[in-house]
C-alpha cells in the first residue's frame, strides 16, 4: 500500500469570457461536492468575473467573489480529468484539449449577451445559475462520471 494522498480529480470549467457560465459552475461544483474535486475555470477571452455572476451566487448563498478570470490554456496543465464546456464555441477556439480529458458539452446560454432592462438581464443570470446547478446536480447524483475516460 502506498502512503501516498490519493489525487483528487480535477475539473475545468470552460466559457468564452470566464466572466458568467464558467465562474457560476466552479461555485457551484465547490459548493455541492465540498472537497471532492480540484475545480478552477478558464475562457478563452477572459474579460473578468462579472458583477451579476456575484450577486446571483450570492443570492443562492455561494460567495464567488475571490474568483477571478484566468485564460484556459493556464487551467489544463497538468490536464484536468473532466472538462464542462458550458459554451461549444469556446470549445471550438479553445487550445487542444489533452486527450486523457473527458469532456462534456453542456452548451447553455451567456447571460452577458443579454439586453433589456435590469429584470431581464437578472432573470438569464438567475436562468443560467438554476441550470448550471441542475447539471451538477444529475452529474453529482450518477457518480460524476467519467473521470479520466477520455472523450
Amino acid at each position: 500500500m502506498s502512503d501516498a494522498p490519493l489525487r483528487k480529480p480535477r475539473v475545468v470549467f470552460l466559457c468564452i469570457g470566464n466572466a458568467c457560465r464558467s465562474p457560476i459552475g466552479e461555485g457551484w461544483l465547490r459548493h455541492l461536492a465540498g472537497e471532492r474535486f480540484e475545480v478552477s475555470s478558464g475562457g478563452v477571452h477572459p474579460i473578468g468575473v462579472q458583477a451579476l455572476s456575484i450577486q446571483v451566487m450570492r443570492e443562492a448563498g455561494v460567495d464567488i467573489s475571490a474568483q477571478t478570470s484566468s485564460y484556459v490554456h493556464a487551467e489544463l496543465d497538468p490536464p484536468p480529468d473532466v472538462l464542462i464546456a458550458l459554451s461549444n464555441s469556446a470549445l471550438e477556439e479553445a487550445p487542444p484539449i489533452p486527450s486523457a480529458t473527458h469532456v462534456l458539452r453542456w452548451p447553455i446560454p451567456d447571460p452577458y449577451a443579454v439586453r433589456g432592462d435590469e429584470n431581464t438581464v437578472l432573470r438569464a443570470y438567475r436562468g443560467t445559475r438554476d441550470e448550471i446547478r441542475e447539471r451538477l446536480e444529475e452529474w453529482l447524483a450518477a457518480g460524476a462520471p467519467p473521470l479520466g475516460a477520455g472523450r
